[in-house]
């Protein structure tokens, strides 16, 4: 087996696991926990928001990790945090020991999640990062189908929701050692394009420049760059609050638990073949535009989940929101990409999950607006209007030119005997 495949397998498999075992079926065993525990929505709201707020914030560390370490032990490292997270959660009796382990399992899914994989798959897959990041998008966010029914399964086989904790941990272990044996570091090819430019709009191209032009310090400071990063906060402040509360708003809304934990799956699967999808789609249409719809896509189906009360509006939801969630997911990642080159854009990944950092108070925010008013539904009616909000300057703005660039400005080409990028580094 060649070995860009088998990396691609590894983080695949750990991406799988790590969307299968933390936001997607937290709320799931939260709503046996909270029964058990006798926490209010707000206080089980709030481990969720930890949780957020630690993958958000330590999402600059794999960036550094990644330059020292490399990715492989980058990666490694986060499966250890990972295992401590998981046991830690086993043997939980207050919310102290709880909240400990989201802060954890927070900083384990960022050093072994998208900023060190992406970024490990633009060095082994040079010539087709957009293709192969659609396809570890697609193949990790199948784990967001399988972890909610599989949570509830093992809840309810088990009648004690630390068996599900201590299984994962083992899982966990699993997962850490296959990352160790599979994955190799290698040196990134420095202005390697991402595509081809297909399908984009030509006087964007032409504007544009080449990734050695950018550095770390000036894409962060570009307007598109925050853009970008505002679209993800939406993003993930939505998906956050959906996986944090869906059985306990659907259950406000006469759903029944097992039905409420298949709409998570559901929206999970359409989310997954979205992503297969977008990243082919990539190569042939506007990245910029394809985040644009899956953006607007959401606003929709966020809407229809505030009174998702039948089978077909879960439906609905379930497919419009699936779709939206899957194609913005991987356009936003694969655009920063085509704007500042593979190098700095993998880079600039980690600080917009570090601005994202915000949507953590999704959670906290929704339980503490149905602790008063018993219904969940106003946040999701704030999201879909923050969600317009956002859409605007993906719009209005095209693509970042390098300070001196003009519009008539050639594509920078490497000098003769010029050091590449990621060696100058």
């Amino acid at each position: 087996m060649r070995r860009e495949w088998l990396v691609l397998a590894a983080v695949s498999l750990s991406f799988f696991f790590l969307n299968a075992a933390t936001f997607a079926s937290l709320g799931v065993v939260l709503y046996t926990m909270v029964g058990e525990l006798h926490w209010s929505y707000k206080a089980a709201g709030f481990s969720f928001s930890l949780l957020g707020i630690a993958c958000g914030l330590s999402s600059v560390f794999p960036t550094t990790l990644i330059r020292r370490i490399g990715p492989r032990y980058t990666m490694t490292l986060g499966g250890v945090v990972l295992v401590a997270a998981y046991a830690l959660a086993s043997y939980t009796h207050g919310l102290l020991a709880f909240y400990t382990a989201m802060l954890l399992l927070g900083l384990g899914y960022s050093l072994a999640g998208n900023v060190p994989a992406i970024y490990t798959i633009a060095c082994w897959f040079p010539r087709r990062s957009a293709r192969m990041i659609g396809l570890y998008l697609m193949i990790g966010a199948f784990g967001g189908v399988v972890g909610p029914p599989l949570a509830r399964a093992i809840v309810s086989f088990s009648a004690d929701w630390r068996v599900y904790w201590l299984e994962m941990a083992g899982v966990a272990v699993a997962v850490t050692l296959v990352n160790l044996l599979c994955l190799r570091d290698r040196a990134i090819e420095a202005d390697a394009p991402v595509a081809d430019g297909a399908g984009t709009n030509p006087a964007e191209t032409e504007a544009g420049v080449a990734a050695s032009g950018w550095t770390y310090r000036g894409a962060i400071a570009t307007p598109q760059f925050l853009a970008v990063a505002g679209s993800m906060t939406m993003t993930m402040a939505c998906v956050t609050t959906i996986n944090s509360v869906a059985l306990n708003h659907l259950g406000l809304l006469g759903v029944a638990p097992d039905t409420a934990a298949f709409a998570l799956a559901s929206m999970a699967l359409v989310m997954t073949v979205a992503k297969g999808v977008a990243g082919p789609l990539c190569e042939i249409v506007s990245t910029r535009l394809l985040l644009v719809v899956g953006m607007a896509l959401q606003v929709v189906g966020i809407a229809l989940f505030a009174h998702a009360g039948t089978l077909v509006g879960i439906g609905a939801f379930a497919l419009i929101f699936g779709i939206g969630w899957g194609v913005a997911y991987l356009a936003a990642s694969v655009l920063l990409l085509e704007y500042f080159g593979k190098d700095i854009g993998s880079q600039v990944l980690g600080m917009v999950w570090t601005l994202t950092t915000v949507a953590a108070a999704g959670p906290v925010a929704a339980g503490a607006i149905a602790d008063q008013i018993g219904t969940f539904a106003p946040i999701f009616y704030l999201y879909a209007v923050l969600m317009v909000a956002a859409i605007i300057p993906l719009v209005m703005l095209g693509r970042p030119l390098r300070a001196g660039a003009g519009p008539f400005a050639r594509r920078a080409v490497p000098d003769e005997g010029a050091v590449p990028q990621a060696q100058a580094s």
